[in-house]
């Protein structure tokens, strides 16, 4: 198998550092390097991936590689200007919300900021074949290159610029982060009653298929809003009196869904 970068380095050892390794460690003739301050997290991928290459992320070593991923948080990516990188090397951050400007400044190649539109748990895989992956590159043959590797890995990659990004972004913490979050409410509920969380599911996945398969998603809105069932509605505001900010939350979305009706 070719493939255009073959010498590639992951700085981060969490979460999508675990994925980026489930996706390439088998993929001959790439070589894997990571790069992490936390040594115990080193150990372990190292134990799980024997084949990689393991280094202290420390400020006298130099990250080489043809192809070096910072997989870490936003946050963290100015501290990156504190270390020194191989400077014939491509630089791709993974994120939906921060520009390309955030890592132009580190001498190198060409860089880009890559996108995968998933989220990503440590131990949980995923199917990166059905993942729409978004890039923005620092000049065309930058974009050209990292969509060209990409495909070589069987992933779909499309250009995407800033803007476009942060909306894609947060569609997906609409879509995902909040829900999640009210998933965890209504397991606490039903936890509280000694109600198996199980109960949830059937009801959750006809939730989504309904969405994806309904030609006009919106019409298959239900629930007391969208009946404008007051009654109902104020039962369950009282059932949240002790809980504040699941009422707080309850009565915004109430009024969402009955104001867009």
């Amino acid at each position: 198998m070719t493939m255009l970068f073959k010498k590639i380095s992951i700085v981060g050892s969490g979460n999508l550092c675990w994925h980026l390794l489930k996706l390439l460690h088998d993929k001959k003739p790439i070589q894997l390097t990571v790069y992490a301050r936390n040594a115990s997290e080193l150990g372990e991928l190292l134990g799980e991936f024997p084949d990689i290459t393991v280094h202290a992320l420390t400020q006298d070593i130099i990250i080489e590689g043809e192809l070096i991923v910072f997989a870490i948080k936003d946050d963290a990516l100015e501290s990156m200007k504190n270390y020194s990188i191989e400077f014939g090397a491509y630089l791709v951050h993974l994120s939906g919300a921060r520009s390309l400007q955030s890592i132009s400044s580190i001498p190198c190649a060409g860089s880009a900021v890559v996108y995968p539109f998933q989220t990503f748990t440590k131990g949980r895989p995923v199917h990166w074949r059905q993942i729409p992956i978004f890039v923005e590159g620092s000049s065309p043959m930058v974009e050209e290159q990292l969509i060209a590797f990409l495909s070589e890995l069987k992933l779909t990659a499309t250009k995407a610029d800033l803007e476009t990004r942060k909306q894609i972004h947060l569609c997906g913490v609409l879509v995902n982060n909040f829900p999640y979050y009210l998933f965890n409410q209504a397991l606490a509920l039903m936890e509280s009653k000694g109600l198996d969380k199980k109960m949830l599911s059937p009801l959750m996945t006809e939730t989504v298929s309904k969405f994806l398969e309904l030609e006009d998603p919106a019409s298959g809105q239900s629930g007391p809003a969208s009946r404008k069932d007051f009654k109902t509605i104020g039962k369950h505001l009282e059932l949240l009196e002790k809980i504040p900010n699941l009422k707080s939350a309850y009565e915004e979305l109430t009024k969402a869904i009955i104001n867009r009706q």
